[in-house]
C-alpha cells in the first residue's frame, strides 16, 4: 500500500536510522489490542468466545501508551474486539498522536457515526473499514443482515465530511467488475477520484487518494485501497 509523502520520510528516516545503529530485528508497526469485546458476532472468530470476565476487560490508556513507548515502532494498528466499544478510544488515539505515532483505528464502521465527533482531524490518524466483498459476502462473513450497508454509509460519511482523517476500505472476495459499484457506494466517481475510464478487476489491489482536509488534493491523502480477490482463482 502506498503512502503520503510525509509519512513515507518519516519511516523512510526511521528504517535508515535503525540500519545505522546495526539492528537486524526492530518494530515497524504494533498491533494494540485494547479489548477483546465486539457488537458483531462473526463467523470463525476466536475472541468473541472469551469468558465473560475477559469481554469486560478494557485496557488503561496508560498501560496501551507505555507499552507503544517500550516497543518504539513509529506506526500502531489499534484493533480488537472492537476498540470504538472502549470507552477512551478516543483519548487513547489522542495521545499516541501526541507521540506523532501514526495510528490506524480498524473498526467494523457500525460505531462511527455516533463516535467520529470525538476524534480530532490529523494528519497521523486513518480510518481502516473493513469490507469482505459486497453486501451478500459482508453480511454472511459477520453474521448478521445489514452490516454492509450500514458500513459503507459510514465510510460514505466519512468522505461526504472531508474530515481530516483518511479512510482505509479492504474489499475482498468480489466478483469481476463489482468494484466499480463498491466505488460508487462510496460517493466516489471513477473518473474523478480514480482511475478514469478503466474498469476495476478482480485480483488488483489499487488505491484512490481521498482528501485529507476540505479543498486540497487528491495527492495529500492516505490511500483508499480495495483489494479483490477472484473467487474462481482460489478454487
Amino acid at each position: 500500500m502506498s503512502m503520503p509523502l510525509r509519512q513515507s520520510l518519516r519511516i523512510g528516516a526511521y528504517l535508515m536510522g535503525q540500519k545505522l545503529a546495526r539492528k537486524d530485528k526492530f518494530p515497524l508497526i504494533v498491533e494494540l489490542e485494547p479489548l477483546f469485546a465486539c457488537n458483531l458476532a462473526c463467523a470463525g472468530c476466536g475472541k468473541i468466545q472469551e469468558p465473560a470476565s475477559v469481554l469486560k476487560q478494557r485496557m488503561p490508556v496508560d498501560q496501551a501508551i507505555a507499552a507503544i513507548e517500550e516497543c518504539g515502532a513509529p506506526m500502531v494498528s489499534i484493533a480488537g474486539g472492537e476498540p470504538l466499544m472502549h470507552p477512551q478510544i478516543d483519548v487513547l488515539v489522542s495521545e499516541l498522536i501526541k507521540r506523532k505515532k501514526y495510528v490506524f483505528l480498524c473498526t467494523n464502521a457500525l460505531l462511527i457515526p455516533r463516535k467520529i465527533d470525538k476524534f480530532k482531524p490529523s494528519r497521523y490518524f486513518a480510518w481502516a473499514v473493513h469490507i469482505d466483498g459486497l453486501a451478500e459476502r459482508h453480511d454472511a462473513s459477520v453474521c448478521k443482515d445489514g452490516v454492509f450497508d450500514e458500513a459503507v454509509a459510514a465510510a460514505r460519511q466519512v468522505t461526504d465530511e472531508s474530515r481530516a482523517v483518511d479512510l482505509e476500505v479492504l474489499g475482498r472476495h468480489a466478483p469481476r467488475g463489482a468494484l466499480d459499484h463498491l466505488v460508487r457506494d462510496l460517493g466516489l466517481e471513477l473518473g474523478r477520484d480514480f482511475l478514469p475510464g478503466r474498469s476495476i478487476e478482480a485480483g488488483q489491489e489499487l488505491a484512490i487518494l481521498l482528501p485529507s482536509v476540505p479543498g486540497q488534493a487528491l495527492h495529500g491523502g492516505v490511500p483508499l485501497v480495495v483489494a479483490l480477490e477472484d473467487r474462481d482463482s482460489r478454487t
